[in-house]
């Protein structure tokens, strides 16, 4: 008499299967160029706080790099983005309702896979900051209103240094020193300057434009860092305001619009402030706990800002 077939086996095999169909969307992200990016670089320079396991700590730095997948493909499909690295997006190639569903299975099942439930604690409480700061962008985007210097920062506040506290706290979580550390106005300022040096990048970088990704936050409606300052403070002047509710994707018409930001002194002053930001972030780390390698990253962030040349 044969043994009855292993249905366990089989159901096994069938939800792996299933689950590489589901995560297509989601690992189309591994397909883009080798990953330079600030948040991970900084993530990273964490370590030296909190001297972690080796083991724990690949764990951990594994599930801190689906975090970002998940978080930049969302970015992609809520602002519509074409290219990301200079690859087709995943909403592009997968269609929209299947990325969003896959993004939201990814990530959520890389968290439980770590079956700790202080991960998922610092999860929830870090994605629900993330998701208030993007739906408040998205609310000035979609009604083409210009949010003043402090609403900006309030939004930055929650979608970006919501972001790089979810990396920071992980790691305390596991941490072998500085586990009662207060890092919080740190990462505050951190997250400024992450978003402030991202949206530079995204006007005067010559990479951005051979990617046909230069001024993406023109075409996207986004009012970043510099181009609120622009319009804020030429109140009476009306063409920045006039160009981004256009949501132009002509590369002359975006060349423009970074010479208005230039004229109006804007990215003289996101660099000035840039400047000011990683002054009070090396003061602020030397009163709580110096890191050199943090210091380093931000150094390295400030000169590749300074050399850009369009």
């Amino acid at each position: 008499m044969n043994p009855p077939p292993n249905t366990n086996a089989s159901n096994d095999n069938t939800n792996q299967e299933d689950e590489k169909i589901v995560l297509q969307p989601f690992n189309h992200f591994k397909q883009l160029p080798p990953l330079n990016d600030f948040i991970a670089k900084i993530w990273s320079a964490f370590d030296s706080w909190f001297q972690i396991p080796k083991d724990k700590c690949k764990e951990i730095s594994i599930l801190m790099t689906k975090l970002l997948a998940g978080v930049y493909i969302t970015d992609d499909l809520v602002d519509n983005s074409v290219l990301r690295r200079g690859i087709p997006t995943s909403h592009l190639v997968y269609g929209r309702s299947r990325t969003i569903y896959s993004s939201i299975f990814g990530t959520v099942s890389a968290i439980t896979k770590f079956d700790d439930p202080k991960v998922v604690d610092v999860f929830i409480t870090m994605g629900l900051k993330l998701f208030q700061g993007q739906l408040m962008e998205m609310y000035y985007t979609r009604n083409g209103i210009c949010p003043t210097e402090d609403e900006y920062r309030k939004i930055v506040l929650n979608k970006t240094s919501s972001t790089v506290s979810f990396g920071l706290l992980l790691q305390q979580t596991f941490a072998s020193q500085n586990k009662t550390t207060n890092f919080e106005q740190v990462l505050v300022t951190l997250g400024l300057f992450i978003q402030i040096c991202n949206d530079y990048i995204s006007l005067k970088s010559s990479a951005y434009a051979d990617l046909k990704t230069f001024g993406d936050d023109i075409t996207e409606g986004i009012f970043t860092f510099p181009i609120i300052h622009g319009i804020q403070s030429r109140l009476e002047d009306h063409r920045l305001m006039n160009i981004m509710k256009q949501k132009t994707s002509d590369y002359n018409v975006k060349r423009h619009f970074v010479k208005l930001l230039e004229e109006f002194g804007s990215l003289d002053y996101t660099l000035r402030t840039l400047k000011k930001l990683k002054h009070e972030l090396v003061e602020e780390t030397k009163k709580v706990a110096p890191n050199p390698d943090l210091e380093k990253i931000l150094d390295d962030g400030l000169n590749h800002i300074e050399a850009l040349v369009m």
